[in-house]
């Protein structure tokens, strides 16, 4: 595996504070998986893993597709 900014170079890797809606039985969950370490953190974990493993499906395609294909 690469490293998300090698993957991703246009994503920042700061923290921004923003205002988003959440459906409450999806808060909730998190406060509840969160386990003490904070709710927000656990959300933007997750959010990570799904942009990292979007990376990945991709390389996987691009490298199905050239052996498919050789040129």
């Amino acid at each position: 595996l690469r490293p998300l900014a090698e993957v991703l170079p246009a994503l920042p890797l700061g923290k921004t504070r923003i205002t988003i809606m959440l459906d409450d039985a999806v808060l909730q969950a998190y406060k509840q998986r969160s386990g003490g370490r904070g709710y927000q953190t656990l959300i933007n974990e997750t959010l990570r893993r799904g942009l990292e493993a979007d990376a990945v499906k991709e390389v996987l395609r691009q490298v199905i597709r050239e052996e498919l294909h050789p040129q």
